[in-house]
């Protein structure tokens, strides 16, 4: 249940520190003073989306927590998951929005998501505002009612499970289907581009390779005369470089006995010839390599040009890119080729999941029929009690044409609250004031043994007046009797019936309008009672009169 809330910074609230009781609580004031403020700034620390506009000083931050006790919740499972510390039966939620527009969360003092705020809220506190009474008239929303009233919930968690497989089933054929269709449409064209890519044979370094022979047949001449000359300079037997550099070796070492420094340069000198020999011998192998060739210049000269046509229109830079669009293109063929066999295994796994499904499916279309009866007997005894003893509610179920992900079933509420009058969807037949007594029916019939802590009723007793309202009241005060019930309310007979009466009111302060909330004491109760009765200034009657509403 809800034990505090404190609220700083919010809207026209300044500050306010309330704390709460278990049981019936009421919360009244005039129209404008705050109610729904007050709504707001708890639907914040539940996890509802915030920014800088709801700040009352624009300067300062927004403060608002809320503290539970969490006696006889069983939310271990919760905090193990989510890896949150647990505080006894104590729960602390923490909302700050900063003058920027940005917002933290946390739960216990420890920082969490938005998520993860509401899925634990969730847990904690039912907020029924007046837009949700028009929810009544959803098939959405009536379907929900009836999913809460299953006993077993694991037979709608097990098709939702389900469900997602099949969809991932589904999604996966239908992609490999397009992927097929596309490949049936590039499947020629892709062949040609494949077959001209592998008719070349292509080897990973031939460009380069044949790129060098083919400079090298191209002066073959050329470098043939500069082989020759260079030998003949080198072997000439009068002149050539190697006689007379191996000549004047013989004479310096004839000398060297009478100069150390040349003594010692003899070794660079047999080196040099050495060296010189080995660059002869690498003129005679060339010379041997070197051969005017034409037939083989144009066949490397031909595969060459049909290398650089594929690799120009292909945006390929050299032979190794062109390999591998060619390996790929080899894949792509045999995908297109292979894929009616995976679309077989695909759609025979989608065949699966949809026999599953049914199966499914049916057993949760039973299980809803079975409790949508046990939750329309229950509604009806409610609505009895509330003074509609004529209504009656029929709940129709219809297939859909598809898997949903909450089922194959439509369902309509159809309603009647006069005798005689047909049954129609409740949206064409129930009036204000019928439908929020048929949703506090509902609410009554679904929060009863709920381990849920806190229902808050935003004025769901629109429409209604006299005795029915003494008949709210009451309902009202018997289901508090399973957990704290928080109703705002305009209506004397419901504020009477209250454990607990809170008022809202506005001040000014600074000249600016300020909401505050304070807790009646019993005397402060039947003055705001009266006050409600009397529609004006109090007057000894109204206060007679509400003292015995109070008291019975």
């Amino acid at each position: 249940m809800l034990k505090k809330l404190r609220i700083q910074n919010y809207a026209l609230i300044r500050h306010l520190d309330m704390d709460f009781d278990k049981g019936f609580c009421v919360i009244t004031g005039e129209t404008g003073a705050g109610k729904s403020i007050l709504l707001g700034a708890l639907g914040l620390v539940l996890g509802q989306r915030a920014d800088s506009g709801i700040l009352f000083d624009k300067t300062g931050k927004c403060v608002i927590e809320a503290e539970f006790d969490l006696q006889g919740a069983d939310l271990q499972e919760f905090f193990a998951r989510h890896d949150l510390d647990e505080n006894g039966d104590d729960l602390l939620l923490r909302r700050e929005v900063l003058p920027a527009g940005k917002s933290r969360a946390f739960v216990n003092d420890t920082p969490v998501t938005l998520p993860v705020l509401k899925e634990l809220s969730s847990n904690l506190i039912d907020i029924h505002s007046q837009h949700e009474t028009l929810a009544l008239n959803l098939a959405s929303f009536q379907l929900k009612l009836i999913d809460s009233y299953l006993p077993d919930k694991t037979l709608l968690h097990d098709y939702k499970e389900r469900f997602r497989r099949y969809q991932t089933c589904v999604k996966e054929l239908t992609r490999r289907e397009a992927e097929r269709d596309q490949a049936r449409k590039e499947y020629d064209y892709n062949q040609f581009l494949f077959s001209e890519l592998e008719a070349l044979q292509l080897m990973p370094d031939e460009q380069k390779q044949m790129e060098e022979e083919l400079e090298m047949l191209s002066h073959a001449e050329s470098l043939q005369e500069v082989f020759s000359s260079g030998l003949a300079r080198l072997e000439g037997e009068e002149y050539g470089v190697m006689n007379t550099l191996s000549s004047l070796l013989k004479d310096l070492k004839k000398s060297a006995a009478h100069h150390s420094a040349l003594a010692a340069d003899l070794p660079r000198w047999e080196s040099l010839l050495i060296e010189l020999d080995d660059l002869r011998k690498d003129l005679e192998t060339w010379l041997g390599e070197v051969e005017s060739d034409p037939r083989k210049k144009q066949r490397y000269e031909e595969r060459l040009d049909a290398i650089y046509r594929l690799e120009k229109k292909h945006g390929v830079e050299d032979v190794k890119d062109l390999i591998a669009l060619r390996d790929s293109l080899q894949n792509q063929l045999n995908l297109s080729e292979n894929a009616e066999e995976e679309i077989a295994r695909l759609a025979e796994a989608v065949r699966k999941e949809e026999e599953a499904l049914h199966l499914l499916s049916s057993c949760l279309t039973a299980a809803r029929k079975a409790s949508a009866q046990t939750l329309r007997e229950a509604i009806l005894a409610s609505l009895m009690e509330l003074g509609m003893e004529q209504a009656r509610l029929e709940i129709d179920f219809s297939p859909l044409e598809t898997f949903g992900n909450e089922g194959c079933d439509r369902v309509a509420f159809l309603f009647s609250a006069n005798l005689g009058a047909p049954l129609q969807e409740m949206a064409k037949v129930a009036s204000g004031g019928e439908l929020s007594r048929v949703m506090l029916a509902v609410k009554s019939v679904i929060h009863q043994g709920s381990l849920l802590g806190t229902l808050i009723l935003d004025e769901i007793d629109t429409g209604v007046s006299g005795k029915i309202a003494a008949k709210v009241a009451r309902m009202m005060k018997n289901l508090s009797r399973y957990m704290q019930v928080v109703a705002i309310t305009h209506l004397p007979q419901i504020a009477a019936a209250a454990d607990v009466h809170y008022r809202v009111y506005k001040t000014l302060e600074n000249g600016a309008a300020v909401s505050n909330m304070r807790r009646l004491n019993a005397q402060e109760h039947i003055e705001s009672v009266a006050s409600m009765l009397s529609n004006g200034p109090v007057t000894p009657v109204a206060l007679q009169a509400a003292r015995e509403l109070v008291e019975g």
